[in-house]
């Protein structure tokens, strides 16, 4: 794939994805709108402030694969229900309790459809729009919470399990949790080349647990945009763990469109070799009193990349708005690089702010102290980065 002519290369594959497919007329307006947005955009760059320090060309880049490591779950042995994106679209590999329902993301109407708002800087995931060609709708109704009450954690895990590993992927999932649910979801990575959107609406008085599980080999690439359109009186803890990869690249949005309500967000970031990540988050307050708490740790290796970034919006209006980001990074080489900026764009009068950035190596006077009580050198070195990640931890 040509790097200069990305687009052109997402637009043909359209083309080819609806002559091989029979949609309704609406999505087919869709997908045709969004490829004329397309149009009129260009390919993914370093002038773009979410590709500034991320490596745009791999996305064109097929490398050889390295062996595939079995991360899938065994579903037999766990209580957990399992939505299994796969070669055939998706399945669900347990039995479906009553709080929970699973369809097709094309089984939606034009009603139950949620547009999302790209542009030149989300230009890879506005591709997205035009190409899916998997996902699933998942609804979680109140019943969840009764479960949780009794002790049972209700849990869905979304599995991408692909066996095209030079190939992309399109997967699109819509979430929604009815008023006064709870769960806990977690997105885990098996194999594939995967470009997902993942929509999660999150209804008044709801309680959501999100895990973003992506650990990659050394040549395997995986590319999410996961937005949370939040309601009154929410509570979402949201812990990711991106560890190695040709390629991530990933952006949480978060908008908060009710009061009361509670994001917590805790990143891990892991990289070796000549890995690349980037990983964004987006807060917008656009109502009063909520809170946002936004965490990262990220360690580079060897020639390695990382990008993190966090951005709070308060909108006029949003007084009681609380915002906190806390970015920390470790090098542990001469040549690996880490770019962290935290954002505040604050347009309201009361609310309490504040974040902060540090980029260095580990402590050596902490180190010299465990080596000083016995501990050998690698190992005290091990200690220290896992307290590290440790303080990210959120669920």
């Amino acid at each position: 794939m040509d790097m200069a002519g990305l687009i052109n290369n997402w637009l043909d594959a359209a083309t080819e994805l609806q002559s091989k497919t029979k949609e309704p007329a609406w999505l087919v307006e869709k997908r045709d709108v969004a490829a004329k947005q397309l149009l009129r955009l260009q390919d993914p760059n370093r002038k773009l402030e979410s590709w500034r320090y991320a490596e745009a060309s791999r996305l064109a880049q097929v490398i050889e694969s390295d062996s595939r490591v079995d991360k899938a779950l065994d579903a037999e042995q766990s209580d957990e229900v399992v939505i299994q994106i796969n070669d055939g679209g998706f399945a669900v590999l347990n039995t479906l309790p009553d709080w929970l329902s699973v369809d097709s993301i094309t089984s939606l109407d034009s009603q139950q459809w949620q547009d999302l708002d790209f542009s030149q800087e989300t230009v890879v995931n506005l591709a997205n729009s035009v190409l899916f060609s998997t996902g699933v709708s998942v609804k979680i109704n109140a019943q969840a919470k009764t479960q949780s009450a009794l002790g049972q954690s209700p849990k869905v895990v979304i599995e991408y399990n692909l066996s095209d590993r030079k190939n992309w992927r399109y997967v699109r999932n819509q979430i929604n949790l009815a008023d006064d649910s709870q769960v806990e979801i977690e997105e885990r990575f098996v194999s594939g080349r995967v470009n997902v959107v993942n929509l999660y609406q999150i209804n008044n008085s709801s309680i959501l647990q999100r895990k973003q599980n992506v650990r990659l080999g050394q040549t395997e690439q995986f590319v999410s945009f996961n937005q949370f359109d939040v309601a009154e009186n929410v509570e979402i803890l949201n812990m990711n763990q991106h560890h190695g990869g040709w390629l991530q690249h990933h952006l949480h949005r978060i908008n908060f469109n009710g009061s009361g309500s509670k994001y917590v967000s805790g990143t891990v970031n892991k990289s070796i070799d000549n890995n690349n990540i980037s990983d964004l988050v987006e807060v917008n307050h656009y109502q009063k009193n909520n809170q946002s708490d936004v965490t990262h740790r990220s360690i580079a290796k060897d020639q390695s990349q990382i990008f993190n970034n966090a951005k709070a919006m308060v909108a006029p209006g949003a007084d009681g708005s609380e915002i906190e980001q806390d970015l920390k990074n470790i090098l542990l080489s001469p040549d690996a690089k880490i770019f962290s900026k935290p954002v505040l764009e604050i347009y309201a009068d009361e609310v309490v702010a504040a974040h902060g950035s540090t980029i260095g190596a580990l402590d050596e006077t902490a180190l010299f102290y465990l080596q000083s009580r016995g501990v050998e050198v690698e190992l005290a070195r091990e200690i220290m980065i896992e307290s590290f990640e440790q303080e990210a931890v959120v669920c």
